[in-house]
């Protein structure tokens, strides 16, 4: 299952779609700078009576959540856009020391957590006046062909009043909740698309080399079709040593309709036959993600390799973990995976070809 996406042109196929609550189910002008104004002038009323002062603090606040003094709107890289709220304490407590150097960092700390939780609590009212409706309409209508995973750095309670609001509650099969938005790595890695406003979260990811984040300004701009889905591709997979350890070779063969599309018979050099059955099967991975096949099905006769890779049996050698890991890097980039396993006379071709290239 998956979904085609549109936007300016180019198309974008992904199985999971992660949608920045914040750059377009909420106001953020309603909502995150009544919340940072808040927070600026509770800070400033429990930490001094000095006129100057106040303002002094009231402003640092609003300057250290991100808040652009001149536009009042959060600037790209801005903590209220890109922090789980519940790090601001400390954030202010660090930022405001110099104002308040008669305290702690630990009871400045301890006074910015009540003062913050306090006004979310105060500030729920603008999460249901701030919802952007027509935002949330244009992705009601897409299908389940695609996982939805709503992302925010609020807290889970006001999110789920924004969920309950915007009549959302059957639509994201996961809700991550206060959150890092630049600690979406593991996602990112998989067929994901990360849909965003946010200029700095793309460039941030495009440093990792993680190029799935797509930054649109108006979801209308964007359009949804369902994808035609690939065929599945049958891979019979084996690994042959002679000597065990010794001269070692893999063979793979690469079915469509029960119909012979590709084959590979290789010598890996000196290592053990499990080693080789690992290597065979990320041979076979790495040629089918090149070849764009994402809906594969793995058979294989060798019983350690497929009880292990469906998490049946442990990996307790440390060669073949490392192999293991990889193996599992790569499946997480399939739409779909799977790896069965067959009798030694049910995968005869890639048994040929392996010896093959001992032979060879």
């Amino acid at each position: 299952m998956s979904i085609v996406l549109e936007y300016k042109s180019i198309e974008y196929k992904t199985n999971i779609i992660l949608w920045d609550r914040d750059s377009y189910f909420i106001d953020f002008n309603i909502y995150w700078v009544r919340l940072v104004g808040s927070i600026a002038q509770r800070v400033a009323e429990n930490t001094t009576e000095n006129w100057p002062k106040f303002n002094q603090i009231r402003n640092q606040t609003i300057k250290l959540l991100g808040i652009n003094s001149g536009n009042s709107i959060p600037c790209l890289s801005s903590p209220i856009l890109n922090l789980p709220v519940s790090v601001f304490s400390s954030m202010l407590a660090v930022g405001l020391k110099d104002f308040l150097s008669e305290k702690t960092l630990d009871e400045l700390n301890d006074l910015f957590h009540l003062i913050v939780g306090k006004v979310l609590d105060e500030n729920k009212i603008y999460i249901k006046d701030s919802i952007m409706k027509t935002s949330l309409e244009k992705v009601k209508g897409l299908n389940k062909k695609a996982k939805h995973i709503l992302i925010t750095n609020d807290l889970e309670e006001n999110n789920n009043l924004f969920i309950k609001e915007g009549h959302m509650e059957n639509f994201f099969q996961e809700l991550i909740t206060d959150t890092n938005k630049m600690k979406l790595t593991k996602l990112l890695e998989t067929n994901s698309l990360f849909i965003t406003k946010n200029d700095f979260l793309k460039n941030f990811y495009e440093k990792q080399d993680l190029h799935n984040v797509l930054v649109i300004a108006d979801l209308n701009l964007l359009s949804f079709k369902e994808s035609i889905e690939n065929p599945i591709i049958t891979i019979n997979i084996d690994g042959a040593s002679r000597g065990n350890p010794g001269p070692a070779s893999i063979g793979i063969a690469f079915y469509k309709d029960k119909e012979l599309i590709e084959e590979m018979s290789e010598h890996i050099g000196i290592c053990t036959n499990n080693f080789a059955e690992y290597t065979a099967l990320i041979r076979a991975l790495e040629t089918s993600l090149n070849k764009g096949f994402d809906t594969i099905e793995v058979r294989s006769d060798s019983e350690l390799v497929v009880n292990q890779i469906n998490k049946r049996y442990k990996v307790k050698d440390a060669d073949i973990k490392e192999l293991f890991d990889k193996a599992n890097s790569l499946i997480e980039k399939f739409h779909s995976f799977k790896i069965i396993y067959v009798p030694r006379e049910e995968n005869l071709r890639a048994d040929k070809l392996a010896n093959k290239a001992l032979k060879g």
